[in-house]
């Protein structure tokens, strides 16, 4: 396959699947899949819902993690302008990395639900509520998915299979890093960030790294001897405050996610 691109030759996609309001949103469908919101049913009184986007992917298509490498359109999730919907929290599973002739592409090769935390304000049952959608599913080329998916809470409420999918969803998510295995030092190199972390024997781990305000990273490349990852900085923000990295880190069937600070630079 080809780097996709991001001048595509399909047009954008823009609908609205809204003709059925549940516990799910009607199934969005586009060129390489289709998509849909799933929730676990009425809030609780504080107005917190959990729920799960489903990407359903066709033999050969992909999807991407909040990073999504050298090309790729990451998932974005926000209110709908409409109903009481206040936030939207995405949650990822572990990813994988893939090259492509040359080109890093970091997400998912296969179907994937998206976890996400829905926060209702004010925090009144009943109200049905929508949600934009857009992210890409990709080919040899890139077709960024633009939606909205609506979905009423109050209906269907008690959908066991709705609870399931979601229920998957937030299971398989990498668990909190800690002393076990994740980060434990960060150093600035130049052009090179260096992260040295706990738990690492035996199998190459994997990390992957997202940066918010403009951090680019390369590739994090693992030096067995010095048991350190180093990842060239490809551009930075021109910013005067700190900024937080987040990152999953993988190694021997394990995957854990955590986030570390980087203090501002001169």
């Amino acid at each position: 396959m080809h780097q996709p691109k991001l001048l595509i030759s399909a047009a954008l996609l823009l609908a609205s699947a809204t003709s059925v309001q549940a516990a799910s949103s009607s199934w969005f469908g586009t060129e390489g899949g289709r998509i849909r919101l799933v929730s676990t049913g009425v809030p609780d009184e504080n107005g917190q819902l959990r729920g799960a986007l489903q990407v359903d992917l066709k033999p050969g298509w992909r999807t991407y993690w909040r990073d999504p490498g050298d090309a790729g359109v990451p998932p974005q999730l926000t209110p709908g302008a409409d109903g009481p919907l206040g936030a939207v929290t995405l949650h990822y599973p572990a990813p994988q990395r893939f090259v492509d002739h040359g080109s890093h592409w970091t997400g998912y090769s296969q179907s994937v639900s998206l976890a996400l935390d829905l926060s209702l304000d004010p925090p009144i049952k009943g109200d049905p509520f929508t949600v934009d959608v857009f992210l890409g599913i990709c080919q040899t080329i890139c077709i960024p998915v633009q939606t909205q998916l609506s979905l009423d809470p109050d209906l269907r409420a008690d959908d066991l299979f709705d609870r399931a999918v979601v229920g998957a969803a937030f299971d398989s998510l990498p668990h909190e890093a800690g002393p076990q295995l994740g980060i434990t030092a960060v150093e600035m190199n130049g052009s090179h960030l260096l992260t040295k972390a706990s738990g690492l024997a035996g199998d190459d781990p994997l990390l992957f790294l997202a940066g918010d305000g403009g951090y680019r990273f390369g590739t994090p490349r693992f030096d067995t001897t010095t048991q350190r990852f180093e990842t060239e900085i490809l551009s930075r923000p021109k910013v005067s405050g700190s900024v937080t990295i987040h990152y999953t880190l993988s190694h021997g069937g394990n995957a854990v996610q955590g986030s570390f600070v980087l203090p501002p630079q001169p």
